[in-house]
């Protein structure tokens, strides 16, 4: 067998076998998070809610829309601390009138003061939150 035909093969049987292997790698998949929130027993008409993981400083938040919330993007698996905040302020084309007053107790707006966790699992995490004004 000559040189550049040698040469070839043994490069197409490399990258065939790197190609294999890359795909047999582990891979964690991660948690994809929604749910409902209720407040005082109603479901929450309109807020943020947060994921705070300390350990590592990775989280994700959702708005809030009548009582439910998905995160768009899948968060790593583990212990979260999670928080309820007031929804953002209108954006300057919407009146501030259309928008539902919502008075949240100052404890649920922090992820360390909340008494909120979730601890998500890989794949669909389906999560309910019941918490009171007072």
């Amino acid at each position: 067998m000559n040189s550049a035909l040698f040469h070839s093969v043994s490069v197409a049987i490399a990258m065939t076998i790197a190609v294999g292997l890359s795909g047999c790698s582990e891979t964690s998949e991660g948690a994809k998070v929604s749910g409902q929130v209720k407040l005082d027993g109603n479901p929450l008409p309109l807020g943020v809610i947060l994921f705070e993981d300390s350990d590592s400083g990775v989280g994700g938040s959702a708005i809030v829309e009548n009582g439910t919330f998905a995160i768009p993007t899948s968060l790593p698996t583990g212990k979260y601390a999670v928080a309820l905040q007031p929804p953002p302020p209108p954006a300057p084309h919407e009146p501030a009138s259309s928008r539902p007053s919502v008075k949240l107790p100052r404890h649920l707006t922090l992820p360390t003061t909340s008494g909120l966790e979730a601890d998500l699992t890989p794949g669909e995490n389906a999560l309910d939150f019941e918490v009171a004004s007072k």
